[in-house]
């Protein structure tokens, strides 16, 4: 037998300044950073899950460095074009409940054309602020009405032309940039895609 190898190696002294977060002694503060409103809206909300007969729903998030996703769902009123009720469901921080919460309570009785006026600093205002770190849920939150009203419109037959007259998308643009998944931007290829098919058919 050949000489075996030594796999283990003595380390160099070093000093070492023995603090208590080596230790992990000190116990970190979940809730750091976020307003009263904001967890009293996580402690208090009754809009979670996909309300009864929804006929509309999205989802905006990204994966990147952890998960960060909500999912909307909406009952909307054929006849005036109204959101009755609506829920989500959520991955990730308290800010992004918060938000999903928030921007439910929004669009409930509102118009699908109030409801796309809805964006990241009226949703801001109504969770009262959000850490700095964690302000693409804000913009998630805006992002996923967008696509619940654009996957609305698209159940009762709209083509891609239609979807560009109601909720045109910017790619480049900050909120298209921030959401790395979005169902609006997938049913906009899948429209395309269907479109080019066709007319290669033609």
């Amino acid at each position: 037998m050949g000489e075996s190898r030594n796999v283990y190696v003595e380390p160099d002294d070093r000093a070492v300044i023995r603090t208590s977060d080596v230790y992990q002694t000190a116990v970190e503060i979940g809730t750091t950073g976020y307003s009263d409103t904001l967890l009293a809206i996580v402690a208090n909300f009754e809009n979670s899950g996909a309300p009864e007969g929804f006929n509309a729903q999205s989802m905006v998030g990204k994966s990147k460095r952890g998960e960060v996703a909500l999912r909307l769902f909406a009952v909307i009123d054929p006849e005036t074009e109204t959101f009755t009720r609506a829920g989500f469901k959520t991955r990730g921080c308290l800010a992004m409940t918060a938000c999903a919460s928030a921007v439910c309570s929004m669009i409930e009785g509102k118009t699908l054309s109030e409801a796309l006026v809805i964006g990241p600093d009226e949703v801001r205002d109504a969770v009262d602020g959000v850490p700095w770190d964690k302000v693409h849920t804000l913009y998630f939150a805006a992002e996923g009405v967008r696509a619940l009203v654009g996957d609305y419109f698209i159940g009762q037959g709209a083509a891609l032309a239609d979807l560009d007259a109601v909720v045109p998308c910017d790619e480049c643009s900050i909120p298209c940039a921030m959401c790395e998944h979005c169902s609006l931007r997938d049913a906009r290829v899948e429209l395309l895609v269907d479109s080019l098919r066709e007319a290669g058919r033609s």
